[in-house]
């Protein structure tokens, strides 16, 4: 019986606690899909303003995000990227997006690679999934 009320009164005080946190609390979420080429497929909220790829042969893709003007009044709390490219094995085996470096209040980049294969990468671009935390 004393446990139950023990966790009653945790879960009482933490429901307490999340409500009286003001709305603005709250991490607003950002996510985007984009190609390989580079292109937004798609944003939600809208929140990329452009995308320019660089591709490296044999290397890495980096892809340089701009934001929206204006959109953060400080640089993203955490980002993430993921590769979603199914076009071939390759990129469903080795296929790798991670950020470039710490997101700016203006811009990012993402950098996609093949990492483990023993042989040339060719084209590292691959299709990703983004999201931001503001």
């Amino acid at each position: 019986m004393g446990r139950f009320i023990k966790v009653l009164g945790v879960q009482v005080a933490l429901a307490a606690l999340v409500l009286s946190a003001p709305a603005s609390a709250f991490a607003e979420i950002y996510t985007a899909t984009i190609s390989s080429e580079g292109k937004v497929i798609a944003q939600s909220p809208r929140w990329i303003k452009a995308i320019k790829l660089t591709a490296q042969p044999d290397y890495f893709s980096d892809y340089k995000i701009r934001f929206i003007p204006g959109l953060f009044k400080e640089a993203p709390h955490f980002c993430s990227a993921s590769v979603t490219d199914v076009s071939s094995n390759d990129h469903v085996f080795y296929g790798h997006a991670k950020l470039g470096g710490l997101p700016s209040i203006d811009y990012m980049n993402v950098l996609t690679l093949k990492v483990g294969d023993n042989k040339p990468a060719g084209d590292s671009s691959m299709g990703f999934l983004l999201m931001c935390v503001k």
